[in-house]
């Protein structure tokens, strides 16, 4: 929790459960939620807003044979609904919370707000298939057969997938800064915490967003990103663009790490 703190400005908040701990920046913005056992990722939130549209994505997933699990609001958590994917990872869903904290983000401080998070698979086709068939998620863009972004809503992607048999089941996540001159005020930060930038200053070119990454304690890659391609669903229809499967797909300025190799290997 201290790391958080200090590097990202998050304030924690014990949760119902004693080793839980929610990491946030307002009242129940909650960015990270931490505990104790085996490093690898538990579940992740996606918020719905709109109650009526909340309703009828629970009702599709129920009708596509999904169980999904009712979680009465409790603590600072609102109500949420729990389901399963085909990995076997818990995803929650749950109605609009208070971001007004967004709105008082201090670049040397802290970021804006958690963007995306990318999530680890050896099950890229049958996974894509359920977030996009039965969760209601676009794809923006795919690179071969390893990597494939998704969108649910106007940024290019808030969940992406990566080919990977990491046990822990996560790529990285990723907070949004608010511009390019952040990066200048971060990197700087980060290398006076003693941290180092693992990856980047560069840009992806699916999402052309702008990104450096660094690791927590535990070896997690947390990205902080800005400039993130944004979708106009209701204006436009927009056909998914196939990337090859190259290293300066992921970074168009060129240079990748040893991690993220194993993508290309085959190339």
């Amino acid at each position: 929790m201290t790391f958080y703190s200090d590097a990202l400005g998050l304030t924690g908040t014990r949760s119902d459960a004693a080793d839980h701990v929610r990491l946030g920046w307002g009242a129940g913005q909650w960015a990270l939620e931490l505990h104790d056992g085996e490093v690898g990722l538990d579940h992740f939130a996606i918020e719905v807003p709109d109650p009526g549209e909340l309703e009828e994505l629970i009702d599709r997933m129920r009708n596509a044979g999904v169980v999904v699990e009712h979680l009465a609001a409790h603590g600072g958590h609102p109500e949420s609904f729990v389901l399963f994917d085909p990995d076997g990872r818990r995803v929650e869903w749950h109605g609009r919370v208070d971001r007004v904290a967004e709105h008082a983000a201090d670049p040397g401080r802290r970021p804006v707000r958690l963007q995306h998070i990318t999530l680890a698979t050896t099950a890229m086709r049958e996974l894509v298939d359920f977030y996009v068939d039965v969760l209601g998620f676009r794809v923006s863009d795919r690179m071969g057969e390893t990597f494939t972004w998704l969108r649910c809503g106007a940024e290019h992607h808030t969940v992406a997938l990566v080919e990977s048999d990491s046990p822990r089941k996560l790529d990285h996540f990723s907070f949004d800064l608010d511009s390019w001159v952040d990066f200048k005020v971060w990197c700087d930060r980060l290398s006076a915490m003693g941290l180092q930038v693992v990856w980047g200053p560069g840009r992806h070119g699916p999402g052309n967003n702008l990104f450096i990454m660094f690791d927590d304690p535990s070896g997690y890659h947390i990205e902080l990103s800005s400039e993130m391609e944004q979708y106009h669903d209701d204006l436009a229809q927009y056909t998914p663009r196939v990337w090859l499967p190259a290293e300066r797909t992921v970074n168009l300025w060129g240079g990748v790490p040893d991690w993220r190799r194993p993508q290309f290997e085959d190339d």
